[in-house]
């Protein structure tokens, strides 16, 4: 009897002091909190392409690119599978300058290496080597290019404030992620910041030239474009339709328009 008491004690005694030792929680993952915002944030990187080529310009595929961010609220339409997205933001756009034939006073053209952006006395924008727009244009004659320096690389820098509005269907607008959309695209930009960056090396030493002007660039653009894709990737193109440069302004009086080609990632 005294021993199963004492059984009976050590038990009770053991289940006590299980109840009293907490149990240790399991590690939980961790949930990644959506930014409580309305509407969507985007970024949208492309390529440039140009209707025309002003003095047989080339320019590079990768460093003719732009890159846009944009915040555009959603507006569904009722209960349908449209709805409107006006919206703000920002349009980066670069073209990387390559070779392209200078005129000369007797008609004939002279081939160039690397473009650089500059005004004639007439205030026009036209093509000038780079690496003379660099160094001293009274020595052209003087300067042996092949020696003590050379041009890198020269970008044209167009940036814009954007305002863009989306007219977009999707197959399921209850899941966003999961639904197939496709969108018409129009924007108005402004242009605030423009130039001409030129990188060269100097005996063997790297350095950036910047030239911040307008360069006669048309300060308003107007563009209209197609996004489709699944959730939030989307291909887009969009089509600029005023001129690249002002009527009779730009190099060789061209009257290009652009276009650009790429991938948009909602982010949120």
């Amino acid at each position: 009897m005294r021993i199963l008491f004492t059984v009976v004690l050590a038990a009770l005694t053991s289940a006590a002091a299980a109840q009293e030792t907490p149990a240790t929680p399991e590690p939980q993952p961790r949930k990644v909190v959506r930014p409580d915002i309305p509407g969507t944030f985007s970024i949208e990187y492309g390529f440039n392409r140009m209707t025309e080529r002003p003095n047989m310009l080339n320019y590079g595929f990768w460093g003719s690119r732009s890159l846009n961010v944009y915040y555009q609220y959603d507006l569904r339409i009722a209960k349908t599978k449209f709805s409107i997205h006006p919206g703000i933001g920002f349009g980066f756009e670069r073209f990387k300058l390559q070779d392209f034939q200078q005129p000369k006073s007797n008609g004939t053209t002279t081939s160039r290496r690397i473009a650089a952006l500059v005004l004639d006395d007439q205030g026009n924008t036209r093509f000038a080597d780079a690496v003379f727009v660099v160094y001293d244009g009274d020595s052209l004659n003087s300067i042996n290019t092949s020696q003590s320096y050379s041009t890198k690389k020269s970008m044209m820098v167009a940036n814009y404030f954007d305002i863009p509005l989306e007219i977009r269907f999707m197959t399921n607008p209850s899941n966003p992620n999961r639904s197939f959309r496709i969108a018409l695209f129009g924007r108005a930009g402004f242009l605030f910041d423009s130039g001409n960056k030129i990188k060269y090396s100097d005996d063997g030493e790297n350095r950036v030239m910047k030239n911040k002007q307008r360069f006669n660039l048309s300060p308003i653009r107007y563009s209209a474009g197609l996004k489709f894709g699944i959730g939030a990737f989307q291909l887009f193109g969009y089509y600029n339709f005023n001129p690249l440069w002002e009527a009779g302004r730009g190099p060789d009086q061209t009257e290009a328009r652009s276009y650009t080609i790429g991938l948009s990632l909602a982010v949120f």
